[in-house]
């Protein structure tokens, strides 16, 4: 269900990182996964031979330099590292979850804030399409595209409304990235999200 553990799961896959799943529920985590191992309390949190990384971002940047000599961050290229690196410092996740639950003008409008932003991201300093860097996927899909994926089949669902419509650059990269092998193992058919914050969006009706 959660876009940021999809991050890390999606790289995982992309690059071939051996790795082992231990699931933990947000909704019921036991304590022993707070006292024990993320204080924190996130996910994604990858213990590697006992050396603790967390949070997603982070999470991808350490698979994809251990395992993939950072190619997705575009470690060797600088110039291209710090345009990935800007789409996904300008991406917010918050906005998307506001207006999923409470909806609204103002809501739509903080949203497509964001997406006019990356939009121009990708516009103005990418390469031409389908990623950000042409032909090429970065980090900067890795980021973002688990939340446009999930965004863009709840808000048709809960709020009618088709957002990526107006930012071509964003769902031509979208629509290349969930045709992905990796991509496509790592996620779940549109109908379980929909399900799966059903509870989020009622709990925000009857507020």
């Amino acid at each position: 269900v959660c876009p940021f553990g999809h991050r890390a799961l999606w790289i995982a896959l992309e690059i071939n990182a051996p790795f082992q799943v231990i699931e933990v529920s947000l909704s019921n985590q036991p304590a022993s996964y707070g006292e024990k191992f993320n204080r924190y309390e996130t996910v994604p949190f990858l213990l590697d031979n006992g050396f603790p990384v967390y949070e997603s971002s982070i999470v991808a940047q350490y698979l994809d330099s251990k395992f993939n000599h950072g190619n997705l961050h575009q470690s060797s290229d600088p110039q291209a590292a710090s345009v990935v690196q800007l789409a996904t410092a300008k991406f917010e996740a918050r906005p998307f979850y506001v207006y999923l639950q409470v909806g609204g003008a103002r809501a739509e409008a903080d949203v497509r804030d964001v997406l006019t932003e990356l939009e121009t991201i990708y516009s103005q300093h990418g390469k031409e399409g389908p990623y950000l860097l042409g032909g090429t996927l970065s980090s900067a899909e890795i980021n973002l595209v688990p939340f446009f994926f999930r965004f863009n089949v709840l808000l048709k669902h809960y709020r009618k409304v088709d957002l990526f419509a107006d930012y071509p650059r964003l769902k031509a990269a979208l629509d290349a990235a969930v045709v992905r092998p990796a991509f496509q193992q790592t996620a779940r058919e549109p109908q379980y999200y929909i399900d799966a914050y059903a509870g989020l969006v009622s709990r925000a009706a009857t507020r």
